[in-house]
């Protein structure tokens, strides 16, 4: 049967090879392609399970947004109520036991080298869950220090055993301190310290702050001074979190601030303007005077510059920092005086005197300017300061006392606890959001408590929303801050660094718009009751408005990889839902955006069937099949291998809390079968989705023998249900809805989608590409996307199909074939076959083909697609390849040497290009560089890179946000968990006999997708080529000294075939070619009765020299037989040393043969290499002596 499927592909390729050359208007026909395309699609399953869903019937039924954003505003509120009540038990461990605290240590240190930890999947990172470690920085005296006993511990403990998803707890105490459960190794170890974190100063108020730090850097200050001094000041600028705004002034007998914007408003506390604002300060120098009053009168601007309504609702403090006398005229404190009664006494002034040269005069000046002795009360409450006089720095740290400016004895014990913006967690590399709490003995503060919740466990039901084909939801706090959409960064990414330009108008561009944020941010107080004491006016909750609204938009789409393929944008009609998400200490509002008249469209139930389920972790239950290997991996080739995603759980807490064992998998098998009724949290939907893809598994099997041409074969459905051919293990993280092809295809749900060429790390195959095709709710092109059923085919194996389906490939001295997607990168090109080389990333035609990206960017068809990469600030450059109406069906340019055809009912374009193309170096430079990291170059150089956008840090918006679409975020890369089977696999055989090292040519060894033809050593010596597995050499060259030639054909153990079967399977081919033979003979035969043989004819012809752009041609023409339907001998001049040619035959050359179609016009007249009349039939290899094979055939 293999012989035969190899014989009959050989068939259809010879097939093709005569109807290419034929056309000569035409070089390539891509339509061969597109077929061979679909064939492969059809062998992967796609068209025999789109008729299986076509059989299905679905249960229709109208959305109800409001209903499903209040179900999704109350899950989430729900897991922060559910931190909450966590950090208000570990609030009152810690209170009940502090008296217990002693100087005694009973916990390991955070940062030590010779303790080892266990990874830990829950919280990604290698952990003690029944440890606690503890750590504080180096400049605070341990003796000083004092320890939680081990009941604070145990509360920590219970805490995560109630709660899965609370990740991190920690305690932050005013000594320094920090308890951090679970223990784990941390770093920095010496110089982290919890009070200059945002999480712990954004728990000792209620108000964000306004902070300006007055700096004196007078000529004293030269030195130890100022290096201490600037420390300082960079450690305040830590503790200032995302609400937090603040300004820098230095002064000695003149004021500087910070150029542009920075020195003439508050500006944010960003990562960006906190980078700005330390290059300001460590590039200062000293100089003569130190003039007190202008320096405070420019601290009091940034303030004034806001209006009172601006300021009211924030705290206000300045930080003075000097080592010497004023030697300015005018009288600090009047200065203080006059500018803070224009603000009504709002601004607090704390004082450090630094040094041991400070007078008596000084010191008590900065006492009085802390407590603004010249200020009236009737102006409003004065707020007094402390005054901080540091005379050594070297036994006292500056950086530790100025960054507690916050601290005071009125801190509140709050009973509602502050929350930050996501953030970048060190352990697991995902975003989280924290929670704290202050704490209190007695009435006074002590410290903080603070719990972690990885963002993707709080709000799942938005990252895996599926409600019809074009719905998203996002959440805003009341301050437009965005913690969560579609375009912001997936928070599961390891890679993504924490965001700053996160205000929703960035992200929302829909006209109206705004009176949807305007009233999600909307203050609505409600008091809350609590078993505390608290003081009422702080036990609110901050919660926005209920609506909805209709409004036209633009929704965005990746197009698969957002970096080099941009993105899609589509204008729906939507409607916009919004409530706020009810939790204490939050303002946090959800909004569900979803197409109007969404239906949802879900399967009619499906009966179990028992056995059609086969869980992917062999490693924890013993599969009831034949271990076999394929492709290096311990697999079965009797059953497909399941595993589900996130998107098939009821929720995403069941997903993260169901650790796989071996029972768990044992109840999704007696579920899924109907034998058990308790459901394991699986979706209805994806149990239905499992059920109506398991017809594929016995289509796999039964075309077992395609496998030589497919690598894997698999399906992977939108309710989470991944199924693989053969069964084997899958990475513990993977999902397809974060890979790139996937993304692509679900873009263009109606084509064949080809990837770019990339590294397989599946099974160590070398180069790969993936062919995958969306299975649809019925045929229409509109509705919703089920499934997508791909495959993985190598590189080698599309570039020998392209040299069978068009001979002039198979001419490297002339012509070079290469496909490209619609995207402009490339899919085949000489490259990919001739680098030993890995490809770590996709190659666009810019940067192999400068001139044909040139001329396709003349006529239109290749174009830059920009979209704005919001958090870089950056213009992001893509590119699209698309036909203009007029040119449709491709383009010749016989000038530049290329043509380019596009692939039917597929995203690829088919270019061919003559070698003798004048060849330009690609002015992109390092294609590894993604474009985010390459600017545009000025002289209009095609490339993949990005324009800076002007953007306001100061008031962290853009200056213009309608003039480019917002990208969507990049696909995260998580951090796979997978286990190694080498062990597994070592004695086992293949699941199926590709034969490979018996496959004697270069061509038959790669048209098996699992095969390689090896040229080199694994020291990359050249060595006469034989054909091996893929895995053995997967770029050609060997991978070990044990791959050499050798022909063993392959037997799978436990299934040898009787010797009688493959001799009667033989005789069986062998009558077969001899009817094939008879057949061929007799119709010769009948022809030939006739009398009129082509080349009896063509011999009495007169040779014609015709010379064309190639090559010298001779052409002998019977002009009676132009009508009648007969061949011509159309061959090179140096061919076979038939009657008429005038040289012998070279060895190698080739004849074509061409037939006269009808519609010749009959008049003896000789065709040119253009007519259209003329259509390619056979091509015959030659010998010295002449022809090996019939010269000619009569139709």
């Amino acid at each position: 049967m293999i012989l035969f499927s190899i014989f009959s592909y050989l068939v259809i390729m010879d097939t093709s090879l005569q109807r290419v050359t034929s056309n000569k208007i035409q070089q390539i026909n891509a339509t061969l392609l597109a077929e061979e395309l679909q064939r492969l699609v059809e062998t992967a399953g796609w068209k025999f399970l789109q008729e299986k869903y076509n059989e299905l019937s679905y249960v229709e039924a109208n959305a109800d947004g409001q209903a499903l954003t209040n179900r999704i505003a109350k899950l989430i509120g729900n897991r922060m109520e559910e931190m909450n009540s966590a950090l208000r038990d570990l609030k009152q461990s810690v209170d009940e036991n502090f008296s217990k605290m002693t100087s005694s240590n009973p916990y390991v240190q955070c940062c030590t080298t010779d303790r080892t930890y266990t990874f830990d999947p829950l919280f990604r990172a290698k952990v003690s869950k029944n440890e606690a470690c503890a750590s504080h920085p180096s400049y605070v005296n341990p003796i000083d220090l004092k320890y939680p006993n081990k009941e604070v511990l145990e509360t920590m403990i219970n805490n995560h055993k109630s709660n899965r998803i609370i990740k991190n707890q920690y305690l932050g105490l005013k000594s320094g301190l920090i308890l951090f459960y679970p223990a784990t190794k941390l770093v920095d170890c010496d110089s982290y310290d919890p009070r200059f974190r945002p999480y712990y100063v954004s728990s000792t108020s209620y108000k964000p702050r306004d902070v300006v730090i007055v700096l004196d850097i007078s000529t004293s200050m030269m030195g130890e001074k100022l290096y201490e001094a600037r420390q300082a000041v960079i450690t305040v600028m830590e503790t200032l979190g995302h609400e937090d705004r603040i300004g820098i002034v230095v002064f000695n007998k003149d004021v500087y601030t910070p150029k542009s914007c920075y020195g003439e408003m508050l500006v944010p506390a960003t990562r960006t303007t906190k980078q700005e604002l330390e290059k300001f300060i460590s590039a200062v120098v000293t100089g003569e005077g130190s003039n007190y009053s202008a320096g405070l009168r420019r601290a009091f601007e940034y303030f004034t510059n806001n209006s009172i309504e601006d300021i009211k609702e924030r705290d206000q403090v300045i930080l003075f920092v000097t080592d010497g006398e004023n030697t300015g005229e005018d009288n600090p404190l009047k200065v203080i005086r006059e500018k803070n009664h224009q603000l009504q006494n709002r601004v607090a002034i704390h004082t450090y005197g630094i040094g041991t040269g400070l007078s008596s005069h000084v010191t008590e000046l900065l006492k009085n300017m802390s407590t603004q002795v010249l200020n009236d009360g009737q102006f409003g409450p004065i707020k007094t300061g402390n005054c901080n006089m540091i005379e050594d720095l070297k036994g006292s740290s500056l950086r530790e006392i100025m960054g507690m400016y916050y601290y005071s004895s009125s801190i509140p014990i709050s009973q509602i606890p502050t929350y930050t913006l996501p953030y970048k967690d060190f352990l697991s590399k995902e975003f989280v959001i924290s929670g704290c709490l202050p704490i209190g003995h007695k009435g006074d503060f002590i410290g903080v408590v603070c719990a972690d919740i990885r963002l993707s466990e709080l709000v799942p039901e938005i990252i895996h929303l599926q409600h019809g084909e074009h719905s998203y939801a996002f959440i805003i706090d009341g301050k437009e801050r965005t913690l969560v959409h579609p375009l912001f960064p997936d928070p599961r990414d390891a890679n993504t660094q924490s965001y700053d330009v996160n205000n929703i108008f960035n992200f929302e561009t829909a006209g109206d718009v705004d009176q949807v944020i305007i009233s999600m941010k909307k203050k609505v107080t409600v008091f809350m009751p609590f078993m505390f004491n608290a003081v009422r006016d702080h036990c609110k909750m901050i919660l926005g408005q209920i609506g909805h609204k209709r409004l036209t938009t633009t929704m965005i789409e990746s197009r698969g990889d957002r970096l080099r393929d941009g993105d899609l944008s589509r204008t729906v009609e939507a409607v916009y839902t919004w409530v706020p998400i009810n939790v204490s200490g939050s303002n946090l509002s959800l909004c569900v955006v979803m197409e109007k008249n969404t239906t949802i469209k879900t399967l009619e139930s499906l009966s179990p069937k028992k056995g059609d389920f086969l869980y992917h972790r062999w490693d924890l239950i013993k599969w009831p099949t034949v271990g076999c290997i394929y492709h290096n991996r311990y697999a079965t080739k009797d059953k497909t291998s399941v595993k589900f995603t996130a998107d098939a759980y009821e929720g995403f807490d069941i997903y993260k809390q169901a650790m796989e064992t071996e029972t768990e998998i044992y109840m999704y098998e007696q579920y899924i079968s109907g034998v058990i009724q308790t459901n394991p949290g699986l979706k209805k939907s994806a149990l239905n989705s499992l059920r109506a893809t398991s017809p594929i598994e016995r289509f796999w099997r039964t075309s077992s023998g395609q496998a030589f041409q497919l690598l894997w074969r698999y399906v992977m459905t939108e309710d989470g249900v991944v199924r693989v051919y053969p069964g084997v293990r899958l990475s513990d993280d993977y999902d397809p809805n974060l890979r790139p092809w996937y993304r692509k295809t679900l873009s263009q749900k109606t084509i064949n989608v080809v990837s770019p060429p990339y590294e397989d790390l599946f099974g160590g195959m070398g180069r790969v590409i993936t062919l995958s095709r969306s299975i649809l709710i019925g045929r229409s092109p509109g509705e919703k996307v089920e499934a997508v059923v791909g495959a993985d085919l190598s590189v080698y194996f599309l570039h020998q199909m392209l040299l069978d389906l068009y001979p002039l490939c198979r001419n490297r001295t002339e012509f070079s074939c290469i496909v490209i997607d619609d995207s402009g990168f490339l899919v085949m090109h000489p490259y990919f076959t001739e680098t030993t080389n890995k490809i770590s990333y996709p190659i666009h035609i810019t940067h192999k083909e400068m001139l044909i990206s040139k001329y396709l960017t003349s006529e239109g068809i290749l174009y830059q697609q920009p979209c704005r990469d919001t958090e870089n600030k950056r213009e992001l450059i893509t590119f699209r390849v698309k036909l203009p109406q007029t040119k449709k069906n491709g383009v010749v340019n016989k000038a530049e040497g290329y043509e380019l055809r596009p692939v039917p009912m597929s995203n690829l374009f088919l270019i061919l290009k003559s070698r003798h193309m004048n060849e330009e170096i690609s002015c992109c430079k390092d294609p590894s560089r993604p474009p985010n990291e390459k600017k545009c170059l000025s002289d209009g150089c095609l490339c993949l890179c990005y324009e800076q956008l002007e953007f306001n840090d100061c008031e962290n918006k853009y200056q213009n946000r309608d003039t480019v679409i917002p990208c969507s975020h990049e696909v995260p890369k998580l951090t796979s968990v997978s286990i190694n089977e080498i062990s597994k696999i070592a004695k086992l055989d293949r699941c199926f006999p590709l034969n490979c090292t018996c496959r004697n040519t270069e061509s038959e060894c790669f048209r098996s997708s699992g095969c390689s033809w090896c040229t080199s050593t694994v020291n990359g010596e050249r060595i006469k080529g034989f054909c091996h597995f893929m895995e053995v050499c997967p770029h050609q060259q060997c991978l070990s000294t044990e791959c050499e030639s050798k022909c063993e054909a392959n037997t799978i153990k436990g299934s040898k075939t009787p010797i009688w079967v493959y001799v009667i399977a033989l005789l069986c081919f062998m009558m077969f070619l001899g009817f094939i033979v008879a057949c061929i003979v007799y119709i010769v035969r009948r022809i030939r009765q006739d009398g009129n043989d082509t080349y009896m004819a063509a011999r009495q012809s007169e040779p014609r020299e015709v010379r064309t752009s190639t090559s010298t041609y001779q052409e002998l023409v019977p002009p009676e037989f132009c009508d009648q339907g007969r061949f011509l001998l159309h061959s090179q001049t140096e061919d076979c040393p038939l009657s008429g040619l005038s040289r012998p035959a070279l060895s190698g050359d080739y004849i074509e043969a061409f037939e006269m179609k009808k519609g010749c016009n009959g008049r003896g007249d000789i065709p040119s290499s253009d007519s259209p009349c003329i259509s390619q039939v056979n091509m015959s290899h030659c010998k010295e002596d002449g022809l090996t094979k019939e010269h000619t055939k009569m139709n």
